[in-house]
């Protein structure tokens, strides 16, 4: 008997304990404010963009290009002020289904009080995460990982006492606007009074409209909530209505005040870590709907229908909500716009004097390159680098530099076109910029570790402030070139932080390699991004490429035209000024991160990742090989294609799981995204057997590979731990790639 009683002390105490309560309120009444702590637990949790990297952001945040005390401080700041918006929030979902903290003083920051269980497993289980993320990649002693955790809490806490310098003078409870002289100490007793009281197991369970609760009342103090029958309940709701519009109010400051901290990101202070903005773009969400509910209530659903319906319908029958991405350089005037549409493409495809021209003009490259080489018949060498943000940009880059110092400066002499898609492009292009300097007569060294590190270097962190503050609103911020004005966004942003990682080496028109890769000094670059509007693709590069967008074929069978070459498309749109960024990040707009760029058609032309149609350039290496054999033939003793992987096509360890309920239903969504670079490989190693067995000439494809087993994971991402970098350097001496490495030594005959 003794156990029984208490056990239905310990079950009457549960019932009674607010906290506790709350939860159970708001998997009753707020689900979407858990939706958002969903959120971010599987996020820290490594379950939610694990792939993508995501998860890395918060677990070591960068500011100023190191993970320091100031980032973590800044990620907590930005967690306490989700916190509070979640209190708000919840306190508007679920403050009048509690009514007597109307009775107490400072009732907001009591339910904030007892709101703080989810806050708290969070910090506790965030804390835990990013303290063996900082021991396991990035090599951060106790002391630097304890410094953190302190930095964490005070950030936390600094948003959280700046929320109650508002709250304190603004709450209100009954007594404030009654005007009674009762005091909240005269109402409430101490817990213990709650356990001296018989426990009648026939009402345990039973529903009670006014009950008493055990709530916390400060530090270290813990109340029991008494009956509110005898209060006036028009002054009890007016205690919860004035305290709503006091967190609005608040709410409504701190988001301007998020949105004009955001306008001032290219200053380097205000560049915040992009774990920082996931979270800040996550309360301002949260902050909006509390807003809209708070003013609409349960029309506030049909009113967020109604404003996405009408900004639908203003974007299609206006300017109003037509955010455009720029490719900066070009002329977007209306007079200039290009028409979009079959009949344009097919008419400039099939020109037939100006594919002549084009080719004439790539040929005579080819010559001006064989020229450069010094031999009778040279190994024409053609570079596919595959997509996969940061990680393929600096394994791309180390690949050519190892390689091309191994080989004595052959491999640079010898390679005569490079393409592919996203990140892999960014490294390449970098390369050749290097490269081009050099033979200009700089001084580099291009296996020197500083361009490594340059290429690796954090590219998120103005991109996420942008996306936060600006992109989701006004853009106002514009940028001038030339007699063109264009609006910034997170594109731009992208853009100047590689400048300036890279040492703006590449801050140059596309134009301006135009004479190098003439004379055959640099290989000629191709880009190949891909068009939304219908699935085909834009082929950029300095030169002509109108011989690749017509379709030829024996039978004619290609007559889809596919391929839009650039040059002859926007003859009109001033192509000599367009920047090379803009022209590295149409080929690397990875959905969502970067905004898709509109053309300067109608109706818009809009460019996505190249890695979408083609993730390894294959498309591109055999129609140019099939356009030029002739030449290549009569004039080479054959190609080597040398593909820089980020992911090998058999990972060692890949291995096939039982398909459960849960994956049935969602196969057949997620399919096309899980396998599109497979699917890609697949059809190119089919492409390759019947191209290269067709073509007059030896062809040997060299590939190196930067993952080789399932579980040497490099997220895909515009940013590196330590523990990746490392991991990046080691491949290139792995068995495989040094294998490859002697192939390609052999196959140019270096020594």
């Amino acid at each position: 008997m003794a156990s029984n009683y208490k056990f239905g002390k310990i079950v009457h105490f549960l019932r009674a304990f607010y906290p506790l309560q709350l939860i159970f309120g708001h998997l009753k009444y707020n689900l979407l404010a858990l939706c958002y702590w969903l959120i971010l637990f599987l996020i820290v949790s490594d379950s939610l963009g694990s792939k993508f990297g995501l998860p890395y952001l918060l677990y070591s945040p960068e500011y100023h290009g190191k993970v320091s005390w100031i980032s973590f401080l800044l990620m907590g700041f930005s967690i306490g002020g989700f916190t509070m918006a979640f209190n708000m929030y919840s306190y508007m979902k679920l403050g009048t289904k509690y009514p007597f903290l109307a009775t107490l003083s400072r009732p907001f920051i009591k339910f904030c009080w007892n709101n703080a269980l989810i806050p708290l497993i969070f910090s506790v289980y965030y804390i835990i995460r990013f303290s063996q993320f900082q021991m396991e990649e990035e090599f951060a002693t106790e002391g630097i990982i304890a410094s953190y955790i302190v930095c964490y809490l005070i950030g936390f806490f600094l948003f959280v006492m700046f929320s109650n310098l508002y709250f304190f003078p603004t709450n209100k409870d009954f007594f404030k606007l009654s005007g009674k002289k009762e005091h909240e100490l005269a109402h409430e007793e101490p817990i213990g009074s709650f356990f001296h009281q018989k426990v009648d197991w026939n009402l345990l369970f039973k529903y009670e409209k006014d009950r008493s609760y055990v709530y916390i009342s400060g530090f270290s103090k813990w109340r029991k909530s008494r009956s509110i029958k005898h209060y006036d309940k028009a002054v009890l709701e007016k205690v919860f209505a004035h305290n709503r519009i006091n967190a609005t109010f608040f709410e409504i400051v701190t988001v301007v005040s998020f949105i004009v901290m955001g306008m001032f990101r290219e200053f380097p202070f205000f560049e915040l870590p992009a774990g920082m903005s996931i979270i800040l773009l996550l309360s301002i969400i949260l902050m909006l709907f509390s807003i809209l509910k708070s003013w609409f209530k349960y029309w506030t659903y049909p009113v967020i229908l109604l404003i996405i319906l009408t900004m639908n319908l203003l974007s299609e029958k206006s300017s109003f909500f037509q955010y455009e991405n720029y490719a900066y350089g070009l002329s977007y005037k209306p007079a200039d716009l290009v028409d979009f549409s079959f009949r344009e493409i097919k008419e400039k495809a099939d020109n037939q004097k100006l594919n002549d021209a084009s080719k004439e003009q790539f040929i005579q490259m080819l010559n001006a390159w064989k020229a450069k080489t010094g031999q009778q018949k040279p190994k024409l060498v053609i570079v596919m680098t595959s997509g996969g943000g940061s990680r393929s940009a600096l394994w791309t880059y180390s690949v050519l530099s190892n390689a091309n110092a191994k080989l004595n400066g052959k491999l640079a002499k010898n390679t005569q076109l490079i393409t592919g898609a996203s990140g892999g492009m960014v490294g390449a292009s970098y390369y050749r910029s290097l490269l081009l300097k050099q033979k200009m007569g700089a001084k580099i060294h291009l296996t020197d570790r500083k361009y490594k590190e340059n290429i690796a270097k954090y590219l998120l962190n103005k991109l996420s402030v942008s996306a936060y503050s600006n992109d989701l609103f006004v853009r106002f911020q514009t940028l001038k070139i030339g007699d063109n004005l264009y609006t910034k966004d997170r594109g731009y942003a992208f853009e100047q932080q590689l400048h300036q990682n890279t040492e703006y080496i590449m801050d140059k028109p596309l134009s301006y390699f135009d004479k190098y890769e003439q004379k055959g000094i640099i290989p000629t670059m191709i880009f190949s991004p891909t068009i939304v509007n219908n699935g085909r693709r834009l082929l950029i590069s300095s030169q002509s490429l109108a011989f690749l967008s017509h379709p030829t074929g024996p039978t004619n069978l290609t007559k889809s035209y596919e391929n839009i070459d650039f040059q002859t498309f926007f003859n009109e749109n001033s192509t000599d000024s367009l920047r090379f960024s803009s022209v590295m990040r149409m080929s690397a707009t990875f959905p969502f991160v970067l905004p898709m760029v509109s053309m300067p058609t109608y109706p818009e032309m809009q460019l996505m990742d190249a890695g979408i149609r083609d993730n390894y350039g294959g498309k591109i290496m055999l129609e140019y090989l099939f356009e030029m054999q002739d030449w290549i033939k009569e004039n080479t003793s054959g190609v080597v294609v040398v593909q820089v992987r980020d992911t090998k096509k058999i990972l060692t360890g890949d291995e096939l799981i039982q398909v459960s309920l849960f994956d049935k239903l969602t196969l057949p969504f997620g399919n096309m995204y899980a396998n599109f670079t497979r699917t890609q490989d697949f059809d190119q190693d089919e492409m390759m057997k019947i191209g290269f067995r067709g073509f007059p000439f030896a062809i040997d494809l060299v590939a190196f590979n930067l993952r080789e087993a399932k579980k040497d994971r490099i997220s895909l991402s515009w940013h590196l731990t330590s523990q990746e970098k490392i991991k990046i350097a080691r491949a290139w001496k792995s068995k495989g790639n040094q294998a490859a490495m002697l192939q390609l030594q052999k196959l140019l005959n270096a020594e």
